[in-house]
């Protein structure tokens, strides 16, 4: 019995061999039904492919992990089209699709996907899970995720998809409940579309089905507000609060018209209209000018990288690293055990969130005596989440039930339906993660990969544990124990290669 458990928590055996094990052993009924083992099923639990931790760092470019992270994506499909590329995701879960999947690396790779989403949306609080799940979107198209204030406004987007590829399409993420209406302020939106000189925002909605405590299924939409649509979209959807009047509308729908496209004094004609709108609040860039102020004159852009010499480019890159590892450091070992439920449900102790906190604190205590070094600061970076707190303090931010009542618009997803015309809805499907889906997706793709694949990664897998168990167990023997065991699954993994056509001599 003692060696079915200890196999059990090196995942040896799945916990349905486990109890089927103690079972024979005990001639016992069934000690578990079958819905309890399938809540916790995922593929790694049946198929030993490496596991993604995604985190927010992944909405990073400059980030030392997304270089990887982009190899592991790069078998998504559909260039630079958003809806394309959730839309392959989305065939890899079909079990009718997966029956024509040929490609191992291309399977594997979308499992590891596919359980990074799960861990995104199943894995952290409901506040975190919103800005993984950004920096999960950020990576699967190829995006950055924003971390600041841009050109002196405050940012309604949470991503810029395709920003690596050279195409910048600004995304507003949503990730709601299914009767959650999508909310922001009118204020940055106006901001966004006539300070910034932004032609248009996507948003990008999310509705999650929730059995329990897990996300089952998930339905994308996308709509566009743009200069064009704003006012009718705000009358049509009832945000008549934000608007004040429908003589304010009008007023406004006319100074946009005649806009030349100037920012500065160009914008002053709507800056008047804005007076008459609640919803545009003293917050606004363009607030005081509407007053007979001067206009807001939005600061420059900061300077693109690769137009610096290669030491100030060198050194503006280290700077940049050595914030994000910062960062990278707050959310895994100080913002981990008291904000997020960490990946595989870590549960630590408070002596353990003690020591956690002073590691981390002594790591950042040493990135910042080598940004000192280099004439910088932390306290001049702003990722992601501080960025937000901040937002939210200012009353500024841009989310479900936040910010100034005043400025809040809102648009439910009937209304979000009856004028999709207007906004240029697009329906992208439902996205199926339910467990009965996923015991389907094992049964096919465990055929396509084979027993060879699947003993290689099990090999693999064993091979990685036996090494860390060497190096840290304090006990001679089964250090010892733990080398012969991790030296024959060696072998083993070089006697596998070698019967792999793949790196056979005879293959043309």
């Amino acid at each position: 019995m003692e060696k079915y458990v200890e196999d059990y928590y090196t995942e040896k055996v799945t916990l349905s061999q486990l109890t089927k094990l103690i079972e024979a052993q005990l001639g016992s009924e069934s000690l578990l039904n079958e819905s309890v083992l399938n809540e916790a099923e995922r593929f790694s639990y049946s198929i030993a492919i490496p596991k993604l931790v995604p985190t927010e760092a992944w909405g990073d470019p400059s980030a030392q992990d997304r270089a990887e992270i982009n190899r592991v994506f790069s078998v998504i499909r559909g260039g630079a089209n958003m809806k394309a590329r959730i839309e392959d995701l989305n065939k890899f879960l079909d079990p009718k699709a997966a029956e024509r999947r040929r490609s191992p690396s291309v399977i594997l790779n979308m499992m590891m996907i596919t359980e990074a989403l799960q861990a995104a949306l199943n894995d952290y609080n409901e506040s975190a899970a919103g800005f993984v799940f950004e920096g999960f979107m950020a990576a699967l198209t190829g995006g950055k995720q924003i971390a600041g204030r841009v050109r002196g406004t405050l940012p309604i987007e949470d991503f810029v998809a395709f920003s690596e590829i050279g195409q910048d399409d600004p995304v507003s993420l949503k990730l709601l409940g299914p009767d959650t209406p999508t909310k922001g302020s009118f204020t940055n939106l106006v901001d966004y579309l006539f300070v910034r000189g932004a032609e248009k925002i996507t948003y990008l909605v999310v509705f999650k089905l929730t059995v329990g405590e897990k996300v089952e299924k998930l339905q994308f939409f996308d709509y566009v507000i743009n200069r064009e649509n704003l006012v009718d979209v705000m009358l049509r959807s009832r945000n008549m609060g934000v608007l004040g009047s429908t003589a304010a509308a009008r007023n406004l729908k006319t100074a946009i018209e005649n806009w030349n496209g100037q920012q500065g004094e160009g914008l002053r004609e709507i800056a008047l209209a804005l007076n008459d709108m609640p919803g545009y609040t003293n917050k606004g860039m363009m607030y005081d000018m509407g007053r007979g102020g001067e206009a807001f004159e939005p600061p420059e852009d900061a300077p693109d990288l690769s137009t610096l010499p290669p030491a100030e480019r060198k050194r503006a890159e280290l700077i940049q690293k050595l914030k994000n590892d910062a960062e990278r450091i707050r959310k895994e070992k100080i913002g981990g055990f008291d904000k997020l439920k960490q990946y595989g449900k870590e549960k630590l102790s408070n002596a353990e969130k003690r020591q956690r906190k002073r590691e981390a604190d002594q790591e950042i205590a040493d990135i910042e005596k080598q940004l000192n070094d280099l004439g910088a600061s932390l306290n001049e970076s702003l990722f992601h989440e501080r960025e937000k707190m901040i937002l939210e303090q200012e009353n500024h931010m841009i989310s479900e039930g936040k910010g100034d009542a005043k400025s809040q618009w809102a648009i439910s997803r009937s209304e979000m339906n009856s004028m999709s015309d207007l906004i240029n809805m697009r329906n992208y499907g439902v996205m199926d993660l339910s467990q009965s889906n996923i015991n389907q997706l094992i049964k096919i793709y465990s055929d396509k990969l084979g027993d060879a694949l699947q003993a290689l990664l099990e090999n693999t897998k064993e091979l990685t544990e036996n090494i860390g168990r060497y190096y840290s167990e304090s006990k001679r023997n089964r250090a010892m124990k733990a080398n012969s065991a991790g030296q024959q699954k060696g072998e083993e993994i070089v006697g596998l290669l070698q019967q792999d056509p793949k790196y056979s001599d005879e293959e043309s």
